[in-house]
């Protein structure tokens, strides 16, 4: 590491403003890891609104048809991933980078006899 910045109580953004990839230099043949814990690289919590729809209409004595819309993350929320922590990635540490989901909308209609 190429700083003396306290990086285990500073954001991400912090640390790319700081100099982000230049903070960190690679390591060489035979050359140990650091001492810096697993899973120390933590993402924003996931928000997710889920919302199902059902209505049954009776056709006959014994037919009914039944109508339904399951929306998954309905108000489109960007969940961003885990950062990626490989000093070589094209992305490292842009949390921007990784896929958030999109808002996904089913319809489905079944005829019960």
């Amino acid at each position: 590491m190429n700083t003396s910045l306290d990086l285990s109580n500073t954001s991400i953004r912090e640390i790319v403003a700081a100099g982000g990839r230049n903070l960190f230099r690679g390591l060489g043949p035979g050359e140990r890891v650091g001492n810096a814990g697993r899973n120390i690289l933590r993402a924003d919590s996931i928000r997710m609104i889920d919302f199902g729809v059902i209505k049954n209409t009776r056709i006959s004595e014994s037919v009914r048809v039944q109508l339904r819309a399951d929306m998954f993350n309905v108000f489109n929320f960007r969940n961003f991933g885990i950062p990626e922590g490989r000093i070589s990635a094209p992305n490292f540490l842009d949390e921007g980078g990784t896929p958030g989901g999109n808002r996904r909308i089913v319809l489905g209609a079944r005829v019960v006899f």
